[in-house]
């Protein structure tokens, strides 16, 4: 059995990272199988809500090629209301009778079609010469994200994380939960809050007190109980803990042309190479210490902002 995983948005290198990150949090090491914007693991998932950039996964029932669609006779039916969805992968805008055909297939005594809240979805995702059809087993919420946003935590500030690239960056540090994240520039909060919510031990540090109590603040809004945010240089954050971390993950600080933020970054690479885990940071360079982006992120026009994941 094996699982089809849709991913989202435009940047999908970036996304199946993000997957292949989350897989390797939930103990998962096979290589995933991309299609386009399909990813396919055989790997049992669980914890799926925790994926920014995917918008379902799927159980895979079979593969049939286009030409097959016709002779196609399921081997299972629901026993319960349920529902056919097709989402059209290619360029071919000729698939109008393809959903209808395929609820038909799945039609018996002992099963219902409901279009609006059906107990089952049959997915059929279609590629240029095959035809996927799976089982729905989660739709992700991708809305929950607006809710964590800037503008309805307690305490805000003007420079702050979008919450799905803190939850991206999160899922490609890998950390699984039980383990502990750090972030040394830790601001108002952003990229503990997604942490926290995936069952991740979370640490900050920031060198303004106001920061400090506002970050607090913001984790136990969204239910992030157990945490430790402290006052401290970058330079002092790893030694401040009595603990270990699986990952360092950050929004180094930019726009600001000042000699305490060079040094402030200055002495975060420093942290980085003395680090055993995984430093997962965004930066508005694409190149930073010697040290190339992995990944870019269009913001707007004026702003794009790079990843970096190392070791």
């Amino acid at each position: 059995m094996s699982y089809i995983y849709l991913l989202a948005g435009e940047n999908l290198e970036l996304a199946e990272a993000e997957l292949k990150g989350f897989l390797e949090s939930q103990g998962i090491s096979e290589k995933p199988v991309r299609r386009e914007k399909l990813v396919e693991t055989d790997s049992e998932p669980s914890q799926l809500k925790r994926l920014a950039l995917t918008h379902e996964v799927s159980r895979k029932e079979t593969e049939i090629s286009r030409k097959e669609i016709e002779e196609f006779s399921p081997d299972k039916k629901p026993e319960s209301s349920f529902a056919v969805r097709v989402k059209n992968l290619t360029e071919d805008k000729d698939i109008r009778d393809i959903e209808s055909h395929l609820g038909r297939k799945f039609s018996s005594k002992n099963n219902s079609v409901d279009l609006e809240n059906p107990e089952k979805v049959i997915k059929a995702y279609i590629l240029d010469e095959k035809i996927i059809i799976a089982h729905l087993i989660e739709d992700i919420d991708r809305g929950l994200f607006e809710k964590r946003k800037n503008q309805n935590r307690p305490f805000s500030s003007p420079v702050s994380l979008d919450p799905v690239l803190a939850r991206v960056l999160v899922n490609l540090s890998g950390t699984k939960p039980g383990e502990n994240l750090l972030d040394p520039f830790c601001g108002t909060g952003g990229i503990l809050i997604e942490a926290g919510l995936c069952g991740i031990g979370v640490c900050g540090t920031d060198i303004k007190n106001a920061m400090v109590e506002g970050c607090r603040k913001n984790l136990e809004k969204y239910g992030v109980i157990s945490h430790d945010i402290r006052k401290g240089k970058v330079s002092e954050a790893l030694e401040i803990f009595d603990r270990e971390f699986s990952a360092v993950v950050t929004d180094l600080p930019y726009g600001k042309s000042s000699k305490t933020t060079e040094s402030a970054v200055e002495d975060f690479i420093e942290l980085v190479e003395n680090f055993d885990g995984r430093a997962v940071f965004m930066y508005n360079e694409e190149e930073i210490y010697g040290m190339k982006a992995d990944f870019s992120v269009y913001i707007h026009r004026n702003l794009t902002r790079h990843i970096f994941v190392e070791k």
